[in-house]
């Protein structure tokens, strides 16, 4: 990547005899002036002719949470949940049970998370 620059922030060093642990961040910064933060962890030993070598090493980019969600995306979810709604109703009535089951396994794949967590689901009003 060509860095050009690297700072390097310890959050907490420990020493213990001849070994240390530190973790905290390295700060890079490429030719094109581009920074790069990583996360890492380093433990070094004190050699017997008293160099420090490392003996473990970990980086990783830190930790980026998604986008909050807004009120209109919410909205627009719950819009969008009862137009689907509307839609299979109205899929029964015209095609009948099979192409309305098709639909609403359509729109339960791509509007709940089954796939990513599971999921609360009551149903009301399934039936009469």
């Amino acid at each position: 990547k060509g860095w050009r620059k690297c700072e390097i922030v310890n959050a907490a060093v420990l020493i213990n005899g001849n070994t240390a642990t530190t973790t905290g961040n390295v700060i890079l910064t490429d030719k094109n002036g581009n920074v790069t933060k990583v996360d890492k962890t380093w433990t070094f030993l004190k050699d017997e002719k008293g160099n420090l070598r490392i003996m473990a090493h970990h980086s990783s980019l830190p930790y980026a949470p998604p986008a909050a969600i807004t009120n209109e995306e919410v909205l627009a979810a719950q819009q969008g949940w009862g137009t689907a709604l509307v839609k299979i109703a109205t899929i029964f009535d015209q095609k009948g049970f099979d192409a309305a089951k098709a639909e609403a396994e359509a729109v339960i794949d791509g509007a709940y998370g089954y796939g990513i967590a599971p999921v609360l689901f009551k149903p009301t009003l399934t039936t009469g």
